[in-house]
């Protein structure tokens, strides 16, 4: 695995996709399926004050890009995240933290599919649909998006950039168009439920800002990535964060409890054909981001099966990986249904698993000593806000916990497998 502290390379131009795309695939990741779902369970959690949750995490995306765009920016490398932790603590931890990103893709991923489904069927007239069919309905959703990565980076961006476009103008009409309608009074009592739920809003919205990491895993096809990476994330983080807190606020603002954001707000302005409008809006947004996310997964499981982290066979046929990909959404919403777990512990945990991965590789990034000036910054105030963002996590922590243990001990056993066979 290569080191992801390395000096950069002399290379200035290589063939591939650029700053425009590059802010695409930023965007794209992360503006999506959190914003439809996750200031509902927000405000659930914490009422109006769950404002300042989003507030302080669109104030902490800029530290996070940062981070990972140096990283991308100094060593191109797919496999992203773990080859941080590789170049601080060794090959081993590396692949540990490589498995246990891929295991978090698997259990996270899902959650758009079902952000999909719902708006689907609330659209075809089926609200309280069962959770067979919601999740059945999921499964069709994430096995097309792992189709379109067979459609490549380049195609992906394009198609990616001209249905963000219009998605987001539809977005920005929904606020505007729900100005009239907001009332000031939702927002009081403000801080209701105290600081600690507070604290537990920022958790639950922190999945909203995944993504920042996701698209390290492009690096090795972005051209020029020293200049193309540090240049998307000025362009890419003010969207983000200016989107976020306007929306959320906005969501906050207006009368009703319909759980998905712009549903809420067109319907407010517009009634039931608002309604309908907001449903084909978010099934949208959704897709858009799924495919960004799914396409990081395959990129990723690429990585992995190449630096020997799992049997080369993943990797052999083109299909091969949104095939395995697609598989193992599956089992992930087969799982949520039979158990009855509910998409809310999905992503708190995925919350977790990522928090728990940015400590690590920031903590990586400062035990190099090598590292340039400007990564060892962006790593302090990292580990920082990821360690007690962290703090906050409960039940997902544990299970994150006990994912990356698991990972260790996977990653070690397939390590000494692959010495006895070269023996």
């Amino acid at each position: 695995m290569t080191n992801a502290l390395d000096t950069p390379p002399t290379r200035k131009k290589t063939q591939g996709i650029g700053v425009s795309a590059l802010v695409v695939f930023y965007v794209s990741s992360i503006v999506g399926t959190g914003i439809l779902l996750v200031p509902g369970l927000t405000e659930a959690q914490a009422g109006p004050a769950a404002l300042l949750a989003w507030v302080a995490l669109a104030l902490a995306s800029y530290p996070f890009a940062r981070f990972f765009a140096e990283v991308s920016a100094r060593n191109p490398h797919a496999s992203g995240l773990g080859s941080v932790v590789a170049g601080g603590f060794g090959p081993r931890h590396g692949r540990s933290a490589s498995l246990l990103l891929l295991t978090t893709y698997a259990v996270g991923n899902p959650v758009m599919g079902v952000v999909s489904a719902g708006s689907l069927l609330h659209l075809l007239g089926v609200p309280d649909a069962p959770d067979t069919l919601l999740y059945a309905v999921a499964g069709g959703f994430m096995l097309l998006s792992t189709g379109f990565t067979l459609l490549g980076v380049a195609t992906g961006a394009r198609i990616q950039a001209a249905s963000l476009v219009v998605l987001l103008a539809g977005l920005g009409a929904a606020v505007v168009l729900a100005v009239p309608h907001m009332e000031a009074g939702s927002y009081t009592p403000f801080l209701a439920a105290g600081w600690g739920s507070v604290g537990t809003a920022v958790v639950i919205a922190f999945f909203s800002f995944l993504g920042w990491e996701n698209v390290s895993t492009l690096a090795d096809q972005v051209e020029d990535p020293a200049r193309s990476y540090r240049r998307a994330i000025r362009y890419a983080v003010p969207v983000v964060g200016l989107l976020y807190v306007c929306v959320t606020a906005a969501y906050l603002a207006v009368p009703g409890d319909d759980p998905l954001v712009i549903t809420a707000l067109l319907g407010a302005s517009l009634g039931g054909s608002g309604v309908a409008v907001g449903d084909l809006l978010a099934l949208g947004l959704s897709l858009i981001a799924t495919n960004a996310w799914v396409l990081g997964a395959s990129r990723l499981l690429g990585s992995a099966s190449r630096d020997g982290l799992l049997p080369r066979s993943v990797t052999a046929r083109p299909g091969r990986p949104p095939a395995v990909l697609g598989g193992a959404y599956l089992v992930v919403l087969g799982a949520l249904a039979a158990t009855g777990a509910g998409v809310e512990l999905a992503l708190i945990t995925t919350s977790a698993c990522f928090l728990l991965l940015y400590v690590v590789a920031a903590a990586a990034a400062l035990r190099a000593p090598d590292a340039a000036p400007a990564l060892r910054v962006t790593a302090k105030v990292t580990l920082l806000i990821s360690a007690g963002f962290l703090a906050f996590a409960g039940t997902g922590l544990a299970i994150a916990a006990a994912l990356a243990l698991g990972c260790h001990l996977a990653a070690h056993s397939n390590s000494q497998n692959r010495k006895a066979l070269e023996r």
